[in-house]
């Protein structure tokens, strides 16, 4: 008989998420390269083939009865074999010590190493605890089965406490970076610059600009299907792309655009050379009738 591990909703994020991640991060350095996004890819994709992966699709826990064994195993490694004879107890706990275990709703089983002078004790989680339970009595009768929760300290408690904030920072952090990715840079004109405000945001003199052109087409349409390497900014893979780009054609430049809007606004300056689209085109045709104008009066 099998029993599957049980999943805390958050545990299923988790692992989810980090694959999600890793593939979001795959097909954005397959789309334009980049070494922030290649040193994801490198950190990344090892741990989701070889542990998350294996983790959330291969936790279970088997009643072996030909070898007279109960096997645990998470992942790719082979487990844990322990004989029913050598079962000693089985009860409730919420350690969250790591284990082959995908919930906090776990239990914790106790048994006697093969010498029989020691024991060791091993944290599962199934999906049934209550059927679970009934299949260890079964297969030993003199095992301890309790379904009361066994406290633990005060030290793994204050870890739990520890795992759980800083986790809700990691999760935060990558929501808060999220969004202002995906939102449009604020961007003003005055007092002879131009300012870029948010994520690679940077002030731009009139003297350091040679021309503003507004060009009728998406950046994608100016790229003309060559091949883009980003080499520190966002996006990539969706529509909204800001920071240092590079291609073969416009060579080193920065981006605050929507990839797939159009127009587009083409400043070419002293140094790397700045594109800008909003998702409302009208604002971006406006953006640009400022920025003539205030040229034109400088």
């Amino acid at each position: 008989m099998k029993f599957r591990s049980k999943i805390d909703w958050w545990m299923f994020f988790l692992l989810v998420g980090w694959i999600v991640g890793n593939i979001w991060a795959i097909v954005s350095y397959a789309a334009n390269g980049g070494l922030g996004a290649l040193v994801i890819v490198i950190s990344f994709t090892p741990i989701s083939v070889f542990v998350m992966g294996p983790m959330l699709l291969r936790t279970y826990y088997l009643f072996d009865d030909d070898n007279g064994e109960l096997v645990i195993r998470s992942g790719l490694g082979k487990g844990t074999r322990i004989a029913y004879d050598r079962l000693v107890s089985a009860s409730r706990t919420k350690n969250p010590v790591n284990s082959p275990a995908l919930s906090m709703d776990r239990v914790e089983i106790k048994f006697n190493f093969k010498s029989g002078k020691a024991s060791d004790t091993v944290i599962i989680s199934p999906d049934d605890r209550e059927e679970f339970f009934a299949q260890l009595k079964a297969r030993n009768e003199s095992m301890e089965i309790s379904d009361e929760f066994k406290p633990i300290s005060k030290g793994y408690r204050t870890l739990l406490v520890v795992v759980a904030v800083f986790s809700g920072f990691v999760l935060i952090g990558v929501a808060v970076l999220m969004v202002v990715g995906m939102s449009e840079p604020d961007v003003t004109v005055r007092d002879e610059r131009i300012k870029i405000s948010g994520m690679y945001g940077l002030s731009v003199s009139f003297s350091q600009i040679y021309s503003v052109t507004l060009v009728e087409g998406t950046m994608t349409d100016i790229y003309g299907g060559e091949h883009v390497i980003r080499t520190n900014g966002f996006g990539g893979a969706g529509q909204s792309n800001k920071g240092h780009f590079t291609s073969a054609a416009l060579g080193a430049h920065m981006l605050f655009v929507q990839a797939e809007t159009s127009p587009t606004i083409h400043i070419e300056r002293l140094g790397n050379d700045i594109f800008i689209s909003f998702r409302d085109s009208e604002r971006t045709r406006q953006l640009y009738s400022e920025i003539a104008a205030a040229r034109g009066l400088r």
